[in-house]
């Protein structure tokens, strides 16, 4: 090493380096057996490291494949740092190489890309949900290629950016035996729908099943990663960061975001292109041959076709028809007035999206004063407004970027995400959208029947909150424990003497809960609420742990607008 490169910032912080050389005990073990062992060892370090609060300890490289250099200082340090890399016998027949510190994190030494697995160039938007679910996904995880998987968690090392937590799970997924195009697809996948005349069938029904297996690390993203059999250069789903390829006839491929960034001989190039969202290419190293998007995805959609089978569509079973409302006149009045719906959020909220089938158009984000500073009634979603991009983004075109998201949203299988053969043992129910009506909330209760078990969310004035969530909580457990996979939250049980409790609060505090029970995975948390009336509660609900909401008040509302002949066209 050559300390003489670094800056000044880079020169106080940098750590000690220290290199390691490790003999295998076992003869036997070689390529995946050795690396898995390598993996689970490192973990193993990492987690003491941790224990003995060693802050500053960091594994860059372990692999009897591979080995990272990565600092805090300019690329074209790089080798003037490292020194070896100079060394002409350093040969290797991949390199992948990003210059990119992180953005959501203060810069440091360890969070320089690449990482063990990926360089990312992007922002993962859907981090905090990803980092929760995996939690999840941790109880259910059972591997007989680990010796211990106790010693594989947690999978996200703390304190980790967006872009070294998605590296944490994408090794996993590779260890446990996922190739790097497999990986990625489970982890960024594709955008799908069955309006898109030109994706093939096979392709539909891969991504149907990857889609089920994980919450997608959704965000604009473009990646190169390894698993030392493939390297790969993959896109996002909505193809927002730019990926440029050539292939060269001196059998050399080159990927990165810039066109130029490599001094290449026009005359030598074969095939030059860029990635179009969610496309991916590929090298299989030790056979030295390229695979093309459609070629990579062909192979699994025929290694997976068979997977397919046990995914139901519930709006076949749940079809919306002879919609009846909850409530009218005064008990409607007062249940709009308990739940603080304002005659403004009638006008402004619930009548454009009924009478216009969209979303009223508004600012980004909450210009009014703060909720916990506010004299008037705020619901507990007002405390989770929107606070990062305050910009004046247009809102989404529904017909232009259909093909690129998605409202599906799926029950159950939160299972052994390690063995796919575990993943197909039971059904997995999706439907194109987590907002049930009146007749579909009926019909998902009649459905799933004894599976199924509700939980009221309401309290007796002569109680208090804390003692409710208490109840609740305990409720939701016995009834996982007694088999039952799906909960359904509901304030509909109100009276003179009875008071919503607030359902935010509600499935954070069961979702919470279930998860250090270790019971998450087994049940889908379904809301029944009247306080939930736009978009942004909606979201917060789902946020906080909730499959399908079911908003019966604001259906009510609507009805009784309606009948009095208030809109201008239904």
């Amino acid at each position: 090493m050559n300390p003489k490169v670094l800056g000044e910032k880079a020169l106080q912080t940098m750590p000690e380096i220290i290199q390691v050389l490790f003999k295998p005990n076992d003869p036997n073990l070689l390529d995946k057996n050795l690396e898995r062992k390598i993996y689970e060892t490192r973990k193993r370090i990492e987690n003491k490291a941790f224990d003995a609060s060693l802050s500053n300890f960091y594994i860059c490289s372990i692999s009897s494949k591979s080995i990272i250099y990565k600092g805090l200082y300019l690329a074209e340090a790089l080798s003037d740092f490292y020194l070896d890399i100079k060394d002409p016998r350093f040969i290797s027949r991949y390199a992948i190489f990003h210059q990119r510190f992180s953005t959501n994190t203060a810069p440091g030494w360890s969070l320089a890309q690449p990482f063990r697995a990926i360089a990312h160039n992007g922002e993962i938007n859907t981090y905090k949900g990803n980092k929760n679910w995996m939690k999840i996904h941790e109880q259910e995880m059972s591997s007989p290629l680990f010796d211990d998987i106790e010693n594989l968690k947690p999978v996200i090392q703390k304190g980790v950016s967006d872009s070294a937590a998605l590296d944490n799970v994408f090794e996993l997924l590779n260890k446990s035996g996922q190739s790097a195009p497999l990986a990625k697809l489970m982890l960024v996948p594709d955008a799908w729908s069955k309006k898109n005349k030109t994706l093939s069938k096979s392709h539909q029904q891969l991504f149907n099943f990857l889609n089920s297996t994980m919450e997608p690390w959704d965000g604009p993203a473009a990646i190169a990663a390894t698993d030392n059999e493939w390297v790969i250069a993959a896109n996002d789903r909505n193809g927002l960061r730019p990926l440029r390829y050539a292939i060269t006839k001196d059998k050399m491929i080159f990927a990165g975001s810039e066109t130029g960034m490599i001094d290449l001989n026009e005359k030598k190039i074969l095939t030059k292109g860029r990635l179009g969202p969610g496309e991916i290419i590929g090298v299989r190293i030790e056979k030295g041959k390229v695979f093309t998007n459609s070629q990579i995805k062909d192979y699994l959609a025929k290694e997976f076709k068979h997977f397919n089978s046990q995914i139901i569509d519930l709006d076949e079973k749940l079809p919306i028809s002879n919609e009846k409302h909850n409530f009218d006149g005064e008990g409607l009045r007062r249940r709009q007035y308990t739940f603080g719906i304002s005659l403004e959020d009638l006008e402004l909220i619930l009548h454009p999206m009924a009478e216009d089938a969209k979303e009223a158009t508004g600012s980004m984000g909450d210009d009014t004063p703060l909720a916990v500073l506010s004299d008037k009634y705020r619901p507990l979603y007002h405390f989770f407004r929107q606070n990062f991009s305050q910009v004046t983004n247009p809102p989404i075109d529904s017909l232009r970027e259909n093909k690129v998201m998605s409202l599906k949203t799926r029950f159950g299988n939160l299972g052994n995400i390690l063995d796919f053969d575990t993943l197909t043992k039971e059904n997995i129910y999706v439907l194109n959208s987590p907002i049930l009506s009146n007749s579909q909330l009926n019909k998902f209760t009649n459905f799933f029947g004894k599976n199924s078990a509700t939980i009221d969310c309401s309290f007796s004035q002569d109680d208090n909150l804390v003692n409710s969530i208490n109840r609740i909580q305990k409720e939701s457990e016995i009834a996982v424990r007694q088999g039952i996979t799906q909960l359904i939250l509901s304030d509909k049980n109100l009276s003179s003497e009875r008071l919503p409790m607030p359902m935010l609060l509600c499935v954070g505090a069961i979702n919470t809960f279930l998860v250090k029970k270790k019971l998450r995975g087994y049940v889908s948390i379904n809301v029944q609420s009247g306080e939930a009336i736009d978009t942004h509660s909606f979201a917060t609900l789902i946020g906080v742990g909730a499959t399908t909401v079911n908003p019966y008040l604001a259906f009510d509302s609507l009805y009784q607008r309606y009948e009095k002949k208030t809109f201008w066209s239904i």
